[in-house]
């Protein structure tokens, strides 16, 4: 069984889902086709005036695991082709996560900071020898979905937004239901250092970040809630992106 990873970017438009929803759905399509999911994770990228988008440029990137490598992942070009919103510009990657180069992960983490071009995007994807497509529109996705796949892949840098339990999580969760699927939590803050009794309130939105290559979750004690709550909670009315 090997990781792999399924980028995608630029599949929306104002009044459509987005990004990360198709992902979502995408990965659920996945486990339809017996592939085993791991997450879907968000990785925002340079906001500047000059880079179109919908309303935040953010991409995603699935991760999952399979025994048949790269083509497992195939089916992701048609569906993100039949899937995404008239005039947006979707891209996709697809690679296996030993595939992916760290000069794939540092193309990502410029995407953070600065502009970068189709041209980059395709000699990067080139010379790791992965699939990278455009799929309509100016097919500019393809910077975003090439990204997406190279900080998933680097395990430091962004946000899990689905994976298998985390949605069903309640209001209040003991936190071994948090290890129980697969989320390591960090105390922060002026408990950090008493033992961890008390539960987690999740406030109805829980989204760990994706660290050192797992899903760790930062929580603070809260005296009104006496609870542990989560650190980035502020984040939980972010808007889709193209």
């Amino acid at each position: 069984m090997s990781t792999l990873l399924i980028g995608l970017d630029d599949t929306d438009n104002d009044t459509s889902p987005g990004t990360g929803r198709l992902a979502r759905d995408l990965m659920a399509l996945a486990v339809e086709r017996g592939l085993t999911p791991v997450g879907v994770t968000r990785h925002q990228f340079l906001v500047d005036p000059r880079i179109p988008y919908t309303s935040h440029n953010s991409g995603a990137c699935v991760a999952l695991r399979g025994a048949g490598g790269a083509a497992d992942g195939a089916f992701a070009f048609d569906f993100v082709a039949e899937r995404a919103a008239p005039g947006s510009d979707p891209g996709v990657c697809v690679a296996e996560i030993e595939a992916v180069a760290d000069a794939v992960t540092a193309l990502g983490r410029r995407a953070t900071r600065e502009i970068v071009t189709k041209a980059d995007a395709y000699a990067a994807a080139r010379a790791g020898g992965l699939d990278l497509r455009e799929l309509g529109g100016s097919g500019l996705g393809v910077i975003g979905a090439l990204g997406s796949v190279g900080l998933h892949a680097g395990g430091a840098d962004g946000r899990f937004i689905d994976m298998p339990g985390l949605r069903a999580l309640g209001d209040r969760v003991a936190l071994d239901e948090l290890a129980a699927i697969g989320i390591t939590v960090r105390f922060e803050g002026d408990r950090a250092g008493e033992p961890p009794a008390g539960p987690c309130c999740t406030l109805g939105w829980i989204r760990p970040r994706l660290m050192d290559g797992r899903a760790l979750l930062p929580l603070e004690w809260s005296a009104s809630h006496h609870a542990w709550i989560p650190v980035d909670r502020q984040q939980a009315k972010q808007g889709h992106s193209r």
